[in-house]
């Protein structure tokens, strides 16, 4: 049912910058209130309703007789005043204009429905107006904190990520690094807080970032649905730990979080409109090796290479086989960076794992055991054929006894928050989103 508007153009006493020494709320606490000094857009008309925004949302009132010509005026005009609910109408007493735009702008986000990630792009500006994509940004916030507080709880710290590296991952599965040029020099945009990980556990065991990686994706992988160009990961690394004591983390802290967002966000969850009801991954998940993952696979009809990480395809399909994340553990060797631990009953394998959602979602944590030995650092960098000069502070650590056993895992926070509200792509929880292919103007 649509509320009844009514709008009075009571003066403001000289001088007063608010209409009346009320506390200001929300829209959505007004209707639950019925009373308090709001600070809204006018954000859509039509015939005689009016949608007005602010951070709770866009809500619908109906207005009636001369409070429509106030209202006659360009959309996003920024207004405040004092507002009552009595008998289903809306009254707004001390109007005051805080704004107009210079002209009506011509983009009707609340009803735009984008029909590409092109479209959604070029409008993004606008469209993070919209509640849907509003509530999918502010979802990402809340569970970025609940992530924080859980690795808090659990006594890591948190360090500042750095953006700029003289090297960075090498180990990026087909995408490519950034450059920049810092005072003549050349310098790597962060790919992977990988290298700061291993050598701030010497100092303090138990840390964590929530890290901005940048990496230049390949253009087909915007149809995976789960690449962006630039994201936010919880990285986190302990000292002395093996990959089960990182995995049962990861299981705790995923059941822990997804748990508190179907308990104190489903009307959220709801308002976003992707899936019926919120989803809880309750541990333990299924766990499998590669090879095993690869012979389902092949049982399955499926032609992948031994050696080769698993495409998104193939991801999809085991999570199906299991309805379920599913571990999948024991990478090759030579799929993957120089920084995993080799598993000493099989060389031919990392002490590594990867959690696989369900439903499409792929891949969202991507961990194991860490290389500290110098000896060993030197040769795997070799077979990657980088030059080991570009390493030099790493490897100098390591050879001085400053890299101790550890591990550690990535998170892909977008990829998180994606899969718990069921978002089809990665670009609708990404704020101002950076996605294979797209040129933004932004």
């Amino acid at each position: 049912m649509y509320r009844v508007c009514v709008l009075t153009d009571k003066p403001i006493p000289h001088g007063s910058t608010s209409p009346r020494p009320h506390t200001r709320i929300y829209l959505k606490q007004l209707l639950d209130r019925g009373r308090g000094l709001i600070i809204a857009w006018l954000a859509s008309r039509k015939d005689d309703l009016v949608a007005l925004r602010d951070p709770s949302g866009v809500y619908w009132f109906r207005i009636t007789g001369d409070a429509y010509k106030l209202l006659d005026s360009p959309l996003e005009t920024l207004f405040m005043g004092y507002a009552r609910i009595i008998d289903d109408t809306l009254y707004i007493d001390d109007l005051h204009v805080i704004s107009k735009p210079v002209e009506e702008r011509n983009i009707d986000y609340i009803g735009l429905d984008p029909r590409s990630l092109e479209e959604y792009v070029e409008y993004y500006p606008w469209l993070i107006r919209k509640p849907r994509y509003m509530y999918a940004v502010k979802m990402y916030s809340i569970i970025s904190n609940m992530l924080r507080s859980e690795m808090i709880l659990r006594g890591f710290i948190e360090l500042p990520p750095l953006m700029i590296n003289y090297v960075s991952d090498p180990g990026l599965r087909g995408a490519s690094k950034l450059k920049t040029s810092l005072y003549g020099e050349t310098y790597e945009l962060t790919s992977s807080v990988i290298m700061y990980k291993q050598s701030s556990v010497a100092v303090y065991e138990k840390i964590f970032f929530m890290a901005r990686n940048i990496r230049e994706e390949p253009v087909e992988n915007l149809e995976t649905g789960k690449h962006l160009v630039e994201f936010t990961q919880l990285d986190i690394e302990e000292a002395y730990a093996k990959p089960e004591d990182a995995m049962k983390l990861a299981e705790e802290i995923i059941y822990s979080t997804s748990k508190k967002v179907a308990d104190e966000y489903s009307d959220m969850i709801y308002s976003i409109g992707y899936r019926d009801e919120p989803v809880v991954l309750k541990p333990p998940f299924p766990r499998i090796t590669y090879d095993e993952a690869l012979e389902i696979l092949r049982k399955k009809g499926f032609d992948e290479k031994w050696g080769r990480e698993l495409s998104h395809r193939g991801e999809t399909a085991i999570a199906e086989y299991f309805d379920s994340p599913v571990w999948i553990t024991g990478f090759p060797v030579v799929s993957r960076g120089f920084y995993y631990l080799p598993d000493p009953g099989d060389p031919r394998y990392n002490m590594d794992f990867n959690l696989i959602l369900p439903e499409g979602f792929g891949e969202v944590i991507d961990g194991g055991m860490r290389e500290y030995r110098y000896d060993k650092l030197v040769k795997r960098i070799k077979t990657l054929k980088e030059p080991l000069e570009k390493y030099s502070w790493f490897l100098e650590l390591s050879r001085y006894g400053g890299i101790p056993p550890s591990s550690g895992w990535g998170l892909g926070v977008e990829r998180y928050v994606r899969y718990l509200i069921g978002a089809p792509h990665i670009a609708y929880v990404s704020f101002y989103p950076r996605i294979p292919g797209i040129k933004p103007k932004y």
